[in-house]
């Protein structure tokens, strides 16, 4: 049988009277149960975003990223749907209705009023300040979060239609409109003011907690900037006193441009030092030379008290002159009073050198000496070379000390340059840092005010108040019901019939017992009058008795009858209603049969044309070798006057079977029912069979097959069939052009 459309089709049909009666049984039940159901009202609001095309202030970051757009949008309808969220709203719908005095139309319908009531306990009611709804909000809080086991919180927690976070969630339905930035949601209730408040109450809260988590999240980065601003100002202005305090320590105006001065004067002082240095030791020269020149007398003259006096004081005014000219001070008032003192030194100098010229001119009238120079010529020289050879002395020895000040003061200022490096450097680093902080901190506050911007969701649609239920789905539930009993019940069959490790046909018992089916023979059901069982079983008998009569060609001794064995594996096989058929016809074409039996079942065969012989089973059936030798008491005396020899052997796992005589049969069936499964245990009897027995490899007679399966041997089965169950028929076979004939 294949599993084709017509297969389904009749499998279907054979449990009409099932599958009709599950999808009424369903139907009904729901019909009943949901006769006086409440009648649901739905409002609407619906909210603006403004997540993906809102106000943003980060004007160079103009791109949609749609990833964070899909992410935002899904936080949104998590936090909607959060559980936080829904006790919130459900507290708060029970705190509207607790403070009311009566009930209200607008707030909560009388009937539902009523029941709060009765059900509320009084230590609750006491809670209620009329009048405050958020001091008894408050109140209610408290309660809840005092233990586990009060009104409040089982109230929340567990599964009253109007307050319980599970059943406020469950009616809550969340959408996005396409991809814009437009959320719909939507609320259903058996109450209409309860349908609207609880929306209302929705909108609020989620509105809230959404600015809330924002504005806190973005709230905590700038308070962090905030923070490290603060102590990133102080640890600059620190470094920057400390560099202070060093200059002030150190009397640094500007170190780089004090340094770079230094440095110039210290080469404008070398060039100096080294030109009154030449000067010096010329004039120097100059003298020796001209003392060299004098008398012996006129240099004593010289060498006298009063000279030298001069000339020390000379000396003495020269050096002071030079230390205040040459002088490292820089203060204005300072210098002008060395100006003045200066100037009086220089009149003292002046006045000191015109004596000195005085002195020298006493001493001596004209003369010549001995090389004809005049003295008082070389008086006047030496005179002239000593002021400058005393002025000269007076400043070198200024000038070395000046150059002892200039050693100390590089000595001082190099140590200087390396700490003020180390103090610019570590302020310049805490600039560094506090311009990034501050750079940090002028973002974290331009995305906050992009956060505050965005999260200001704004609703659009107001929820409406229902004045009319939503239409009722009863009738559907009802079809809907009938359909999955259908559905389940037929679906159950295919799969039974799957599943089923029945033999059933032809097919599967070649499959399963790995011989060929020679012949099969239909049940048969005497109420199904629309059938023609006579055919069928005439058909069968006549395909059964066709492969014996073809058998009886093929054997190689004539005028020997043909001996057809008959067993199988299990009883009750159906072997001698099998025989009773297949002798019927053998003799109908005037065939003598013998049938040698174990069965004492009388099958009303009458005439010449059959004999019946019946053995006792026990085991000296292993001992028989021949046919013959099962007529002990040798009622028949020629054999050969038989065309064919039916022997039927009793099931061989549980008794003997003729294992010598096996070996000699022309041909052996093996007769199974088709309503049973083939068990290890016919497989492991049929292997022993076939092993003891060197005949031929026995077939198969189907016995008990369905009637469909019968039209594999005679096609359409025999049966009256209206006109449209053959068009039916004909288009599930999608056969639409077939003719019963030629013309």
């Amino acid at each position: 049988m294949k599993f084709n459309l017509l297969f389904f089709v009749r499998l279907l049909l054979r449990h009409i009277g099932l599958l009709i009666a599950m999808p009424i049984i369903l139907a009904s039940l729901v019909f009943f149960m949901t006769i006086g159901e409440p009648k649901v009202y739905n409002s609407k609001a619906r909210i603006y975003t403004g997540i993906a095309t809102g106000s943003n202030i980060e004007l160079e970051n103009t791109k949609i990223d749609f990833r964070a757009t899909n992410t935002a949008y899904d936080n949104l309808l998590n936090l909607i749907k959060a559980r936080t969220t829904m006790e919130i709203v459900g507290l708060k719908l029970f705190t509207q209705h607790m403070v009311l005095d009566s009930a209200d139309i607008k707030v909560i319908s009388s009937k539902k009023y009523q029941n709060l009531m009765e059900d509320v306990p009084d230590e609750v009611k006491k809670l209620v300040v009329k009048g405050d709804l958020e001091k008894t909000y408050e109140n209610f809080i408290a309660l809840k979060e005092s233990n586990h086991t009060n009104y409040i919180y089982q109230l929340i927690n567990l599964d009253h239609p109007d307050y319980s976070i599970e059943k406020i969630s469950g009616k809550v339905g969340i959408r996005r409109i396409s991809n814009s930035d437009f959320v719909d949601i939507d609320f259903e209730s058996e109450d209409a003011a309860i349908c609207q408040n609880t929306l209302l109450i929705l909108c609020e809260v989620f509105v809230q907690l959404n600015a809330d988590i924002k504005v806190n999240q973005s709230d905590a980065v700038v308070k962090y900037f905030e923070g490290q601003l603060g102590k990133s100002t102080k640890d600059l202005r620190g470094a920057e006193d400390e560099l202070l305090d060093f200059n002030r320590a150190n009397n640094i105006i500007n170190y780089y441009e004090q340094t770079k001065h230094i440095a110039a004067e210290k080469e404008e002082f070398e060039i100096k030092y080294f030109e009154v240095q030449r000067k010096y030791h010329a004039a120097k020269a100059v003298l020796t030379v001209l003392e060299s020149k004098l008398k012996t007398h006129e240099r004593k003259r010289i060498s006298s008290q009063s000279i030298m006096e001069l000339r020390k004081e000379l000396s003495t005014l020269n050096f002071e002159v030079s230390m205040k000219t040459l002088g490292m001070e820089k203060d204005s008032a300072k210098h002008e009073k060395d100006a003045k003192e200066v100037s009086k030194k220089m009149q003292r100098i002046a006045t000191l050198e015109n004596r000195l010229a005085s002195h020298i001119d006493t001493l001596y009238t004209t003369d010549f000496d001995t090389k004809s120079i005049a003295s008082t010529s070389v008086l006047t020289d030496w005179l002239q070379n000593t002021i400058e050879y005393e002025g000269y002395n007076a400043q070198l020895k200024v000038m070395e000390q000046k150059r002892l000040e200039f050693e100390d003061l590089y000595q001082e200022f190099s140590p200087l340059g390396a700490t003020m490096k180390r103090l610019e450097r570590k302020i310049d680093i805490a600039e560094r840092e506090y311009l990034s902080l501050l750079h940090s901190l002028g973002l974290a506050k331009l995305r906050q005010q992009n956060v505050e911007l965005k999260s200001n969701i704004k609703l659009t649609e107001v929820p409406f108040y229902p004045i009319s239920p939503k239409p009722s789905k009863r009738m559907l539930l009802v079809i809907v019901a009938g359909m999955v009993g259908f559905v389940l019940v037929a679906a159950t069959i295919l799969l039974l019939e799957l599943l089923d490790g029945n033999i059933n046909t032809a097919k599967r018992a070649e499959d399963k017992i790995e011989m060929k089916v020679s012949s099969i023979f239909p049940i048969i059901n005497e109420k199904n009058k629309k059938i023609d069982y006579c055919y069928l079983k005439n058909k069968a008998a006549n395909a059964i008795s066709r492969n014996v009569i073809l058998n009886q060609y093929k054997k190689a001794k004539e005028n020997v009858p043909v001996v057809n064995m008959l067993f199988s594996t299990q009883e009750n096989e159906g072997k001698t209603f099998i025989c009773k058929h297949l002798i019927a016809k053998l003799c109908e074409l005037d065939y003598n049969i013998l049938h040698v039996t174990y069965d004492e079942e009388d099958l009303g065969l009458k005439g010449d044309c059959y004999h019946k012989i019946i053995y006792k089973v026990s085991d000296k059936l292993y001992t028989i070798s021949t046919v013959q030798e099962f007529d002990e008491e040798n009622t028949i005396t020629d054999f050969n006057r038989f065309d064919f020899v039916i022997l039927e052997i009793p099931s061989i796992i549980k008794n003997p079977f003729p294992v010598k005589l096996a070996s000699t049969m022309d041909y052996t069936f093996l007769v199974t029912r088709a309503n049973r499964a083939w068990g290890e245990a016919d497989k492991n009897a049929l292997e022993l069979f076939n092993e003891a027995t060197t005949g031929p490899e026995p077939s198969i007679i189907l016995n008990g097959v369905k009637i469909l399966e019968m039209e594999t041997v005679v096609g359409d089965l025999p049966k009256k069939r209206s006109l449209i169950r053959t068009w039916i028929k004909k288009i599930v076979q999608f056969k639409f052009f077939t003719k019963d004939s030629v013309a």
